[in-house]
């Protein structure tokens, strides 16, 4: 009786291990494809996340700073003078009184004699006759009342003669605006004195968001006293990121380009600020950003306008 035997292939063959590894090179190349696409998505979306954290970051500071912003209102002294009239037996409505020795000044030398310009503040500054706020639409600066940190008085005690040191202060007055990039006698980005292993760090300038933070009194005696290029050195460089910033005012009306707390005698009821950064997400060298937000000022009341000007513009 004759047994019969099956005989099975115990290796593959040429065929099969080709498709085999055709098979398994496809399986790669797929899965690393979609784990290089899910990495360069995540990169973009890291990046996009962190420029709107830098962004709001620095709105949040910039309504920081005009939320604590400071104006003084004049004194009464109708009071005070009916009753030094009263003393000296003068009629408070009679002919005109010195007071100067009470230290009421008259209407005439009240007058403001700083000539306040909201432009420049990046090579110089405008003071106010008293703290409030000034700006245009691309600077803005504003005195404001803050308790000084701890960290402020380690500034006194900068051994360099040749920068304009700031002090300890609770009136401080601050400035924003965008400096040019490659600025040569404006703030500088500290980057550029750093170095890594002897070779120095490259940037691409010292252009950006410039914060200017000092005192107010050494600010109006800097700008009385020809330190302007010591001035215009000071400050904090932000962000190089950030293109452009523009500011806009509302009076209770209207949205103004410029204001004066000097020339109106009030803050603005809000501000709305507008930062212009460039797109690190974009091919395009020039794509850009934008990242608004409004701002109330909590101490701004109404703008009032004298009656005699308004009745002298309507002819009457």
């Amino acid at each position: 009786m004759r047994r019969r035997f099956n005989f099975s292939p115990l290796a593959f063959t040429l065929l099969e291990v080709v498709l085999t590894l055709a098979m398994s090179v496809v399986l790669m190349v797929l899965v690393g494809g979609a784990i290089q696409f899910y990495g360069r998505d995540m990169v973009i979306r890291d990046m996009d996340v962190r420029q709107t954290q830098l962004a709001a970051s620095l709105i949040q500071m910039i309504e920081d700073d005009l939320r604590a912003t400071m104006h003084s209102e004049p004194a009464d002294m109708e009071p005070l003078e009916t009753l030094l009239a009263a003393t000296a037996g003068q009629s408070s409505q009679g002919g005109e009184e010195d007071l100067s020795a009470a230290g009421i000044e008259s209407e005439d030398d009240a007058m403001i004699t700083t000539e306040v310009s909201s432009s420049g503040l990046e090579t110089s500054t405008s003071v106010l006759e008293t703290p409030g706020l000034i700006g245009s639409q691309f600077q803005i600066q504003v005195d404001l009342s803050r308790l000084p940190r701890l960290e402020e008085y380690t500034q006194m005690l900068d051994p360099n003669a040749g920068n304009l040191d700031d002090v300890p202060s609770d009136l401080k007055t601050v400035a924003y605006f965008v400096q040019s990039a490659g600025a040569i006698a404006g703030v500088q980005d500290p980057l550029n004195d750093l170095s890594v292993e002897g070779e120095a760090i490259k940037t691409d300038g010292s252009g950006g968001l410039v914060r200017r933070s000092l005192d107010r009194a050494a600010t109006v005696y800097a700008a009385n006293n020809g330190s302007l290029s010591l001035l215009s050195a000071s400050g904090d460089l932000l962000a190089p990121e950030v293109t452009s910033i523009e500011f806009q005012y509302w009076d209770g009306i209207t949205w103004l380009q410029s204001w004066s707390s000097d020339e109106y005698g009030e803050l603005p009821m809000a501000v709305k600020v507008q930062l212009t950064m460039s797109d690190v997400l974009s091919t395009d060298e020039n794509a850009t950003r934008v990242f608004s937000h409004v701002v109330r000022l909590p101490m701004a009341r109404p703008v009032e306008e004298e009656e005699d000007e308004e009745l002298s513009e309507a002819g009457l």
